[in-house]
């Protein structure tokens, strides 16, 4: 005689189950030149398409700000005095004036 029933009960509920498409929700992080660690929070697929093109330009400009800090000295976790003028004008002229204030304490 032929058992109708699985031996687990829920076995097929559960495989059902896993094929619905969850809720999407991703979570993006990133740190950026200063430390500061952003995070956005996705709950569509199209939000985290958008949310990785805008942190690229995130990942491009701090490339950027990056080459331009690593041409100078640093000591004890700044940088001299003496660079201040030279990095504030070459942060300026790659668009970044403004976050030279926060580099230069």
């Amino acid at each position: 005689m032929m058992n109708m029933y699985n031996e687990n009960p829920f076995k097929s509920f559960s495989a059902s189950k896993m094929s619905e498409n969850p809720r999407f929700n991703v979570s993006v992080e990133y740190t950026d030149f200063m430390g500061t660690t952003h995070r956005i929070v996705c709950k569509t697929r199209k939000a985290f398409n958008e949310a990785r093109e805008f942190l690229s330009l995130f990942k491009s400009e701090t490339t950027k700000i990056n080459s331009i800090l690593g041409e100078y000295p640093v000591v004890m976790g700044k940088f001299p005095k003496k660079f201040h003028k030279e990095i504030k004008s070459d942060l300026q002229a790659a668009g970044f004036g403004m976050c030279s204030k926060y580099l230069l304490k």
